[in-house]
């Protein structure tokens, strides 16, 4: 809140006694001279035009007040006193004064005073509130007033009436009515105004904020032509080259302002050096850049040794939450966000980020909390509405179609396929809205079918099911009703609990009767099996991820199969684009029967495979991106009775995520398996269209 008018008079007062006793000492005619200009005689109003023309303010409001002390209906003491505070920077009592006598001052004094107060105002509103609620009560009124002078007074001064018009912008700009001050700012350019440079990065943010980054880089590049120092137009240019997809442009941006920039200089003849916070704006924009590019350990480092330095710094603890949850560590994140509210309770990036957090967490009633702060706090904040947005999307509906289809040609044509010469299967799920915040209910389809030349096995199902999840549980129960060609009809059910332990641990468990992926070649005879798996993953950031598992398949011919498989990506590159990971794994069987089931059954069986998976992002706008995805294996597989074989395996898909709505994902696949040590080729293809959060 800005001070009453009464007290910085007060301020002013005993500072410029404070002034004039120095001024006595160092220079006494000019002392003599300023007492001669307050004594009431004829060449009273000549003194203090000398005093105002000799460009000294300070003694010159001295002598004004002193004169109106003794004769407060001076019309020339009181025109002094204002035009000395306005030259002093007290613009506001300055203001008014004017109001209170107008008469006394020119139009382009007036109209530049009144500008002067507004501006002011304008400033008092970045200033930090009181209270979190009251953060845009003085932008609000400095704007109200600036409407005022526009529609009460028009400015008769061209300057000054463009000033209003560009001063207007700025407060726009802080109250978050970025669509106001880009159109404000384009009716200036169609009027052939020269918008002048000092709000230029004020437009550039508005443009970033509404995402038009190609329009902000244009702006900021103005902006920098006049002021190639410019430490807050230089970070928001590197964030809109990043918007841009830019990387390249947008890290040099941050690694040379930061270089640019001292932590601790030091002015000529100083002490002691002071903080350079424009250093600070640039280290931590730096970091998440590196963030935004894909290198999350150097910006998590980065931020580490920041935070260090300065922990309780709410921008940088909510910044290292951001990288947490980038790093696929919600708790982590969640924890960072906490501490920076508690820093900052309105901390715009804190809030989003928390709720962002409660939402990986599956604490879905805690994220609409966190949002409705986040409304509260920044009510006009586009990426609050965009936030808002996702949540309502992943409160709302899903659905999930898939398809897939694939050929199998064996070396010898003699030799059944066990996965059949053609084999397909489509799935339908639906989820209704959540309900309470932790449940689903929805139905489920599957439509199965493969081709043991001449004939052909089908599966269909349909039933209903209901998913639960809420913080660290994830419940899940479906039941159907199956049907296949030869008319055997029967009811499937699967159970599905899954634990969170912490951001790295997360265990499954599946429970299945009759289960729909038990072997087809099986069903073909009229068997069918139940299945029990259990699995277990780790997962310490996004560089890394290991998953173990466990299944049985108890087959209603009385075959037991046992399977066990480990898988470990790992990280090898990160850049904005293009990511690759080292892809292994392995996995074992075992069967009761083995051979002697009427199906493909090896009484014990183990593979191995190594290779390399590149996941390439072609394009990207904000959430919106095209991604294509190779990954090429091949290790030995062992068969019992029957040798090892080499097994390769190569797959390349495509993945449309349109960030607010739909994501399509399709791809083909090629491989060379063996069974019973007769070599197949297996093409395939499958896609996956998806609405809604991940279900």
């Amino acid at each position: 809140m800005p001070p009453s008018n009464t007290t910085p008079r007060l301020l002013f007062l005993a500072l410029l006694f404070s002034s004039a006793s120095a001024a006595v000492a160092a220079d006494p005619g000019r002392a003599h001279g300023a007492a001669a200009s307050a004594l009431p005689t004829a060449s009273a109003r000549d003194g203090l035009a000398h005093l105002h023309e000799a460009g000294n303010p300070s003694a010159a409001l001295l002598a004004a007040e002193r004169r109106l002390g003794d004769s407060p209906h001076d019309d020339d003491a009181f025109r002094l006193r204002a035009l000395s505070l306005a030259e002093l920077g007290a613009s506001v009592l300055a203001a008014d004064a004017v109001a209170e006598r107008p008469a006394l001052f020119a139009d382009h004094e007036r109209e530049r005073i009144e500008g002067d107060a507004i501006a002011r105002r304008i400033g008092w509103g970045q200033a930090l509130a009181t209270t979190p609620e009251r953060r845009l009560d003085e932008t609000r009124d400095a704007l109200q007033r600036l409407r005022a002078l526009q529609s009460g007074t028009p400015r008769r001064t061209r300057w000054e009436a463009t000033r209003l018009r560009v001063d207007a912008l700025d407060a726009l700009n802080h109250l978050q009515r970025h669509e106001e001050v880009v159109a404000g700012y384009q009716a200036l350019r169609a009027e052939g105004i020269d918008v002048p440079a000092y709000i230029l990065p004020t437009v550039g943010d508005s443009f970033l904020a509404l995402r038009r980054p190609r329009e902000a880089i244009a702006v900021l590049q103005e902006a920098l032509a006049h002021q190639p120092g410019h430490v807050d137009a230089r970070v928001l240019l590197g964030y809109a080259w990043l918007e841009r997809e830019r990387f390249d442009l947008g890290l040099a941006e941050f690694e040379a302002v930061a270089a640019g920039q001292p932590a601790w200089p030091r002015r000529d003849g100083a002490l002691e050096p002071y903080e350079n916070w424009d250093r600070f704006q640039a280290d931590l924009a730096l970091a998440m850049a590196h963030s935004q590019a894909n290198d999350n350990v150097r910006a998590e480092a980065l931020l580490s040794d920041l935070v260090a330095m300065g922990p309780a710094n709410a921008p940088l603890q909510a910044a290292l939450g951001t990288v947490h949850a980038r790093r696929g560590q919600p708790a982590a994140a969640l924890q960072r966000h906490d501490m920076a509210l508690a820093l900052a309770p309105d901390d715009r990036d804190a809030l989003a980020g928390r709720t962002d957090a409660l939402l990986a967490l599956d604490r879905v009633d805690g994220a609409r909390d966190a949002a409705a702060a986040l409304q509260r706090a920044w009510p006009d904040d586009p990426r609050q509405q965009r936030l808002v947005e996702r949540l309502e999307r992943h409160r709302g509906p899903q659905a999930v179609v898939a398809h897939a289809w694939a050929r199998s040609t064996p070396r010898d044509a003699a030799s059944p396929a066990p996965m059949g010469s053609r084999d397909a299967v489509t799935t339908v799920e639906l989820r209704s809205p959540l309900l309470a915040d932790r449940l689903r209910l929805g139905v489920v389809g599957r439509d199965s079918r493969v081709d043991f030349d001449p004939e052909r096995t089908r599966l269909r199902s349909a039933g209903i099911g209901a998913w639960y999840r809420h913080d660290r549980l994830a419940l899940a129960a479906t039941a159907s009703r199956q049907r296949d060609d030869d008319g055997r009809e029967g009811t499937a059910w699967t159970i599905e609990a899954g634990w969170r332990a912490n951001d790295a641990w997360r265990f499954d468990a599946r429970l299945a009767a009759d289960d729909p992926e038990a072997s087809m070649q099986a069903r073909r005879h009229g068997i069918g099996a139940d299945s029990l798996a259990v699995s277990a993953r780790w997962t310490p950031h996004e560089l890394t991820s290991l998953q173990a598992g466990l299944a049985r398949y108890r087959y209603d011919d009385g075959n037991r199969r046992d399977q066990a498989s480990l898988d470990l990506r790992q990280r090898l590159m990160s850049r904005p684009h293009l990511l690759v990971d080292a892809l292994a794994g392995a996995a074992a069987g075992r069967a009761s029967l083995g051979e002697r089931a009427a199906y493909f059954n090896p009484s014990r069986d183990a593979s191995m495979r190594v290779g390399v998976g590149v996941d390439h992002i072609a394009w990207r706008r904000y959430e919106a991106s095209f991604r294509q995805r190779l990954e090429v294996t091949a290790g030995p597989y062992r068969q019992r009775g029957y040798g090892t074989h080499w097994t390769p395996a190569v797959s390349y898909r495509h993945v449309w995520d349109s960030g607010r709505g739909p994501s399509l994902e399709y791809g083909v696949a090629w491989s060379r398996p063996v069974y019973d040590g007769a070599r197949e080729q297996r093409i395939a293809f499958d896609a996956v269209l998806s609405w809604g959060a991940a279900p």
